[in-house]
């Protein structure tokens, strides 16, 4: 059964991270740091496990949890790009991922789409047991303006690993770019990314997060990468019953 592949996945997984997670530096122990280690935990590894002859799970994308129903927010072209037969679940860890002792999943479904900003919600569901809802952490999903030159990071999942990527940088520049197949992103990163960040939260210093990444530069763009904002999609947030904060 697919879901049965999928917490095989999960077990090895967690078995590849358990040594790696004790090199992961713990942050200064102040208000900000706190928030942004809440932000961290919130971000999730989206699967995609195959139910056709020869099945593979593998990571699809990145998301997070914007609050503690199971909303979690990522790419809708993470979503569109996962074929009919494709279960799509996230890994929720048990602690913070540089604690973690064990991953729960849970179940990706009921997404809408905004494809103009390229956004999805959706919701997630336990796989197993119902009392994992209390290993939810939601993010604190701001949808203030962006500034240029604000520091800020991208924590993503990539290949076959669950421990999160995080790479830092700056807002390069507020402004509208146009892309090929119809949608457009509202701010731009000096952050280069790669496959498997699509989805990603963009976390500011406060530990909010302010976007999602949704397409890498390529060409004379490689080494930037471009998200929409939160306040971009204040209006599909709650069109979706998603109270953003400030």
């Amino acid at each position: 059964m697919p879901m049965r592949r999928v917490m095989l996945a999960a077990s090895c997984w967690l078995l590849l991270i358990s040594g790696a997670a004790q090199t992961m530096p713990a942050p200064a122990p102040t208000p900000a740091a706190s928030a942004w280690v809440t932000a961290l935990r919130a971000a999730v590894p989206l699967l995609c496990t195959e139910t056709a002859l020869g099945s593979r799970t593998r990571v699809r994308g990145s998301g997070v949890i914007a609050d503690s129903s199971g909303t979690l927010l990522t790419a809708a072209h993470v979503i569109l790009e996962a074929h009919s037969n494709c279960t799509l679940s996230v890994m929720v860890p048990d602690e913070e991922w540089s604690r973690i002792r064990r991953l729960r999943v849970f179940l990706v479904g009921d997404c809408r789409l905004q494809r103009t900003l390229d956004l999805a919600i959706c919701r997630i569901r336990p796989a197993e047991n119902s009392r994992d809802w209390g290993y939810i952490q939601a993010a604190q999903i701001a949808r203030r303006q962006v500034i240029s030159g604000e520091a800020v990071s991208i924590t993503a999942f990539t290949g076959w690993g669950v421990l999160p990527l995080t790479r830092a940088g700056h807002i390069k520049a507020r402004e509208n770019y146009e892309r090929p197949d119809g949608c457009y992103c509202n701010f731009a990163m000096d952050i280069s990314a790669v496959e498997g960040m699509s989805g990603s939260p963009v976390i500011s210093t406060q530990g909010e997060v302010l976007g999602i990444l949704t397409l890498a530069g390529t060409g004379k763009f490689r080494g930037v990468s471009f998200g929409a904002s939160m306040e971009e999609a204040a209006e599909f947030l709650r069109e979706q019953g998603l109270v953003t904060g400030r």
